[in-house]
């Protein structure tokens, strides 16, 4: 029976909205045919963050007890995950109903396609939300598109860290990159160059914005910009074309 795998990274000191993420994902109901589980890995020299999980049989807890990053801390639970497809999600973050659904099931019946995304729906601590406009028509994504997108905007034209990846593609890729932040949006700019995928056209999960989230203090959203995160992302692109022109 076909399976997806929700990867969730997390740390004890801000693992307080694991809770709401793991009654969102409770309640997906998936393609026929279709499981999933939740491999939770947490980050962190003093782990403590099962005592807040429920006793599930679908939910794959573990924690090295070390400190090992974002990135690191994805790819061991990729390392762990036994689904065909890996869908990432994180611990502040929430599927919409359905959401989960939406991703798999073009990716099950497209199978040429290596990855799948969704809007997003931002919620600001305000209580205010958000919706991304969209950049591309629902369908299909060629390879190259989202990169070229990144070149010409500076910006990635939907959230890269709900993107469902198939599992093989994503382990012969390498995984998610060492870079300083940002690890989903470097992870879909090169995998997305190499394999198409699908945009899907509806909501499909919640971002949450509060206080003590690392992404919106100011020298978190500094490393982003160039010539640091996006810089190395624009590099790489850069040098994959150069040397695909050097092939021809």
């Amino acid at each position: 029976m076909p399976l997806v795998s929700v990867i969730t990274p997390t740390q004890v000191h801000n693992a307080e909205h694991i809770g709401e993420l793991w009654r969102s994902l409770e309640g997906q109901a998936l393609p026929p045919g279709w499981e999933w589980e939740w491999v939770v890995q947490e980050d962190g020299d003093r782990p403590g963050v099962r005592a807040s999980l429920p006793d599930d049989p679908r939910i794959h807890y573990d924690a090295l007890g070390v400190q090992i990053g974002g990135a690191a801390t994805r790819n061991t639970a990729v390392a762990r995950a036994r689904g065909d497809l890996v869908a990432g999600m994180d611990h502040d973050d929430l599927y919409e109903p359905g959401g989960l659904a939406a991703l798999v099931e073009p990716l099950s019946d497209e199978p040429s396609a290596a990855w799948s995304c969704g809007r997003m729906r931002w919620v600001n601590p305000d209580g205010a939300t958000w919706v991304k406009p969209d950049v591309y028509p629902p369908g299909r994504v060629e390879a190259g598109v989202v990169a070229e997108t990144f070149v010409r905007t500076d910006d990635f034209p939907f959230p890269a860290s709900i993107v469902t990846y198939r599992r093989t593609h994503l382990v012969a890729h390498g995984g998610w990159p060492a870079v300083a932040r940002s690890t989903d949006a470097a992870l879909l700019a090169a995998f997305s160059s190499r394999w198409a995928g699908i945009w899907v056209d509806r909501v499909v999960a919640t971002y949450r914005r509060w206080e003590r989230q690392h992404t919106v203090r100011s020298a978190d959203i500094a490393i982003r910009d160039l010539p640091h995160v996006r810089g190395a992302i624009a590099q790489r692109l850069a040098a994959e074309r150069e040397l695909s022109a050097t092939r021809q």
